[in-house]
């Protein structure tokens, strides 16, 4: 039996995704434990925490307590689960298990989950598209074999074949990745008893599958309190190929 991992961005009512709104380029991510809920706002701005604490009062939470951290404010609240349509509800009311933290930003929830059944996560989907536009950012299988070690460790080097992964680890080893590099493909794949085009094959493949799995992490990250959220994660669009003379 497989799990199911999947990565969603979501708009609907609720407080924390009507702020985002508010507090245009402030990621909000949100933690939720038992009866507490963590909220960071990477801000130090007077305005914008006033803001986001006039809500977080407006919604009905009680702040217990905040703490500065590094240009960014921790607010624990009061979890108030049962009185809004929280996320957490939505996955829990999917039998889904949802993976921590969900970030609001720009009106969009971002936020991933896992699940044993495809049909499980395909329940979750719907339910936010019934709610309001809902995107599915990424969707992958994971083997049962990646518990109880990490789903983490496995979503990222899952899809890699023995000798992608060797390919990978020889240049590391070598001092392929260092600046400046101490040593060509060429060599490596001398070593290796295999020829050059084979060994860059392995090693592109591993490169690209690597970096295609650690998108939806990027996209969770660059949401949150890291400067390089203002840059943008898709491709700007390409300038049309000038037409070849005849």
């Amino acid at each position: 039996m497989p799990l199911w991992e999947i990565s969603l961005r979501a708009q609907y009512d609720y407080p924390f995704i009507d702020l985002s709104r508010e507090v245009p380029e402030t990621p909000i991510s949100m933690w939720c434990v038992w009866d507490r809920e963590l909220l960071q706002v990477p801000a130090s701005d007077p305005a914008t925490l006033r803001r986001v604490e006039k809500a977080i009062r407006k919604a009905g939470r009680v702040v217990d307590q905040w703490v500065e951290a590094d240009r960014t404010r921790l607010f624990v609240l009061r979890c108030t689960c049962s009185r809004y349509d929280s996320i957490w509800n939505v996955v829990e009311g999917a039998q889904c298990l949802d993976l921590p933290p969900v970030v609001y930003r720009d009106g969009w929830s971002y936020f991933r989950a896992v699940s044993l059944d495809e049909d499980r996560s395909r329940e979750l989907f719907r339910e936010f598209r019934g709610r309001g536009p809902a995107e599915l950012l990424r969707k992958r299988e994971l083997p049962m074999s990646v518990l109880p070690t990490s789903v983490w460790t496995h979503s990222l080097f899952g899809d890699l074949t023995e000798k992608q992964v060797d390919a990978l680890a020889q240049a590391h080893r070598l001092g392929y990745y260092t600046s400046p590099r101490q040593i060509t493909t060429e060599h490596i794949a001398k070593a290796l008893g295999v020829s050059r085009s084979t060994y860059e094959e392995h090693l592109r493949k591993a490169e690209n599958r690597i970096v295609a799995a650690l998108m939806p992490y990027l996209e969770l990250y660059t949401k949150g309190d890291h400067p390089a959220s203002r840059l943008p994660l898709r491709a700007p669009p390409l300038a049309p190929e000038p037409a070849k003379a005849a």
